[in-house]
């Protein structure tokens, strides 16, 4: 890291500025494992919110196995290494993709991939800070597991969507997941998404199952965001490099992600109220 961006890192954090963005603009979407669907829920989630009037800036923060770009099927100049380079700022490698919803895409399988570390993920959010006035809402798309830069973002972010499935081996490496969260001294609010269920029992068992064990071993306690139907025009819809919810608006899964997304903003706001209140006493 140069010697500009640690001074900047370091007077952030002696004013206790290094992440001072309100309290529901920083949204990460995560999963134990790939597979689950997580960059097709971030773009179609982020669509859905940009489509409701937020303005939105989604990140492809899987550092260096990015596939937003090619899930959305945009080709662009500009990737968020450029930024861990130092070479451009934030704002000069969004894309727009509408009015409402902008775009930072990431490079994949680059063997000169910066390498990225705390500090830089710091600096990351310290940029984030700079663009609060533009948007609404920050996603993150991340990397799928837990290493040790992934939970260090997400333990920065204000809420972490974790996107799982009804299979065992999901659910356990979801609960993984949230117990390494607890162990990294995140304060973030976990917030589940079941994907590829077959009925809405299936989906409210397998949220049942995490609830128990994480209240039961960690004293925590995950909000049930939704769930999204299996749907084989979801996997037609990837492979047709589609923004799902863009070209079929009426469907059930465009319902089930409206759900979600109205969901998650009534949580939103009532933080934003009870944060308020408490800084008012």
């Amino acid at each position: 890291m140069n010697g500009q961006a640690s001074r900047i890192i370091q007077l952030s954090r002696m004013a206790g500025r290094e992440n001072n963005l309100p309290a529901s603009k920083i949204i990460s979407v995560c999963s134990g494992k790939g597979g689950t669907g997580k960059s097709f829920f971030a773009a179609n989630f982020a669509y859905t919110l940009a489509r409701s009037g937020k303005k939105v800036l989604l990140i492809d923060f899987d550092l260096n196995f990015s596939n937003l770009n090619i899930l959305l099927n945009k080709t662009t100049d500009n990737f968020l290494s450029e930024f861990f380079e130092k070479k451009k700022s934030l704002e000069e490698l969004v894309f727009s993709y509408s009015s409402n919803l902008h775009f930072i895409f990431g490079d994949s399988g680059r063997e000169d991939h910066p390498h990225v570390n705390r500090d830089l993920i710091d600096y990351f959010f310290i940029a984030l800070d700079r663009l609060a006035a533009k948007y609404d809402y920050f996603i993150l798309d991340s990397a799928a597991g837990s290493d040790e830069l992934t939970l260090y973002q997400l333990s920065k972010s204000n809420f972490n969507i974790l996107l799982t499935s009804p299979e065992p081996t999901a659910i356990m490496d979801a609960y993984a997941v949230i117990k390494l969260l607890k162990n990294e001294g995140s304060s973030a609010n976990d917030l589940v998404v079941l994907n590829k269920c077959s009925c809405a029992e299936e989906a409210k068992n397998s949220f049942s199952n995490l609830s128990m064990a994480s209240k039961h071993f960690l004293g925590i306690e995950p909000n049930f965001l939704g769930w999204i139907s299996f749907s084989n025009a979801i996997h037609q819809s990837i492979l047709n490099q589609e923004l799902y919810l863009r070209s079929t608006p009426q469907s059930r899964t465009a319902e089930e992600i409206s759900s979600i997304a109205e969901r998650f903003e009534s949580i939103a706001t009532w933080l934003i109220m009870t944060k308020d209140a408490a800084e008012t006493v």
